[in-house]
C-alpha cells in the first residue's frame, strides 16, 4: 500500500517536472496523461508521462534484442521488465529507457562493475528514492548505425537493478537527401534522464526480508 501511494503522488508530480524541460515531443497543447509501471515481485515502479514515452515490447534494431541490461554477458540470467520509448523516436533516432533485474548471485556480485560496452572505467554515483546507483557510460558502432548508453546500476534489496538510457539510430547523412533527426542526442538524454524522477522502491519486495 506504501508504494502505491507514492507513485500516486509521482504520477502527479512526474508530468510537472517533465513538463519542466526543453524537450517537446513536436505537439503542442497537447494534454499530458500520467501512467506507470510497477512490479511487485522486484519491488520497483515507475511513473511516467505518457505524452514523452510509451512503454513497448518490440526492441531491438541493428545491434539485435537486447538481454536483461544492455552490457549483459551472453546468457547471463536477469528479466526485462520495462521499455519505455520517446514518442516521437524513428529509424534515424530512438530514445529508450530500459529496466531489468537480476537475483542471480554472481549478477548481483557484479551489478556495479562497468560492462564490456563502457567507454571509460570512471563511474559516478547518483541516488534514487534511497537506492544508491552507480553511473557510467558507453557505446557502440558499426557500419553508419549507433549505439550511446548511460547505465545506471544498483543492488538494492538483494537485487541488482539495471537502467539503461539508450540512444540508437543511423547517420542521417547516408540518406539522398539527408534527413533530419526528431531530436538531438542532448535532448534525448535529457528527456531520457528526465523519465528518471518517477523510480520508486517498495520498502518490501516480495520474497525479500
Amino acid at each position: 500500500m506504501e508504494n502505491t501511494r507514492r507513485i500516486a503522488t509521482l504520477l502527479l508530480v512526474t508530468p510537472l517536472t517533465l513538463a519542466g524541460c526543453d524537450n517537446s515531443t513536436g505537439e503542442t497543447g497537447a494534454e499530458a496523461f500520467p501512467a506507470a509501471f510497477h512490479s511487485g515481485e522486484y519491488g520497483i515502479g515507475l511513473a511516467y508521462d505518457n505524452h514523452q514515452a510509451r512503454a513497448v515490447t518490440e526492441t531491438g534494431g541493428y545491434f539485435g534484442d537486447p538481454a536483461w541490461r544492455l552490457d549483459a554477458e551472453p546468457d547471463a540470467p536477469g528479466e526485462r521488465l520495462l521499455v519505455l520509448r520517446l514518442n516521437d523516436s524513428d529509424e534515424i533516432l530512438t530514445g529508450e529507457l530500459r529496466l531489468g533485474v537480476s537475483r542471480d548471485p554472481g549478477q548481483v556480485e557484479n551489478c556495479t562493475r562497468p560492462g564490456p560496452l563502457a567507454t571509460s572505467s570512471e563511474t559516478g554515483t547518483t541516488e534514487r528514492d534511497g537506492a544508491l546507483f552507480t553511473t557510467y557510460q558507453g557505446g557502440d558502432a558499426a557500419m553508419n548505425h549507433f549505439q550511446s548508453l548511460r547505465a545506471y546500476r544498483a543492488v538494492h534489496h538483494g537485487t541488482c537493478y539495471a537502467i539503461d538510457l539508450v540512444l540508437q539510430g543511423t547517420n542521417p547523412e547516408v540518406y539522398d537527401p539527408p534527413r533530419e533527426a526528431p531530436f538531438s542526442r542532448e535532448q534525448g538524454f535529457e528527456r531520457l534522464e528526465a523519465l528518471l524522477s518517477g523510480v520508486a522502491f517498495d520498502e518490501k519486495p516480495k520474497g525479500r526480508s
